[in-house]
């Protein structure tokens, strides 16, 4: 059987039709998953990747407001043991909205394809200097850690007093080998 001209355009016409079709559905049912996992606004660029020169990360959608989120870390500060109250002098905890900066990701060697819970800024205890003016600061990135937890509230809690304790690591002068040896 022999098909006609005007068939055959009718029938390229439908096949162009479906594969656009196709496509469309799967742009569609991919854009979806990026959005139900956070990653709706990620540069996909290879020459940034390559080049380390990544752009900051757009705005996450948190999953949980500032207000809940900061209720979470104060509850795990509170569940600190009190031999460590006095520790905590001069030590400010902070949670960030936003991604850890490209400038702080370099400084801390951070490669682009790790979270960054949280940051130690400050001169450890163990160095010697023990200024009571010396300002020591923890920040918890939210976005980081709700990306590694999701939306489980008590993985969250959890890894926020995990990454507290590391922290407070860092102020103690902790290596990271005896962190990974406690457990941090």
């Amino acid at each position: 059987m022999q098909l006609s001209d005007d068939h055959r355009i009718i029938l390229f016409l439908l096949l162009v039709a479906l594969l656009f079709g196709v496509f469309w559905w799967w742009n569609r049912r991919a854009g979806k998953w990026l959005a139900d996992n956070d990653r709706a606004g990620e540069p996909a660029d290879p020459v940034e990747r390559a080049s380390g020169e990544s752009l900051p990360r757009a705005a996450t959608r948190l999953r949980y407001s500032e207000v809940a989120f900061q209720e979470m870390v104060a509850n795990a500060l509170d569940d600190i043991p009190k031999e460590f109250d006095r520790e905590w002098k001069n030590v400010a905890v902070l949670v960030s909205t936003d991604w850890p900066s490209l400038a702080d990701r370099r400084k801390m060697n951070i490669p682009d394809d790790h979270l960054l819970l949280g940051m130690y800024s400050g001169i450890s205890r163990t160095e010697g200097v023990r200024s009571e003016s010396a300002p020591h600061l923890i920040v918890i990135y939210q976005p980081a850690i709700e990306r590694l937890c999701g939306g489980d509230q008590t993985r969250i809690e959890r890894q926020i007093r995990k990454t507290v304790l590391h922290e407070l690591a860092h102020h103690l002068g902790m290596s990271h080998e005896r962190m990974r040896k406690v457990g941090l």
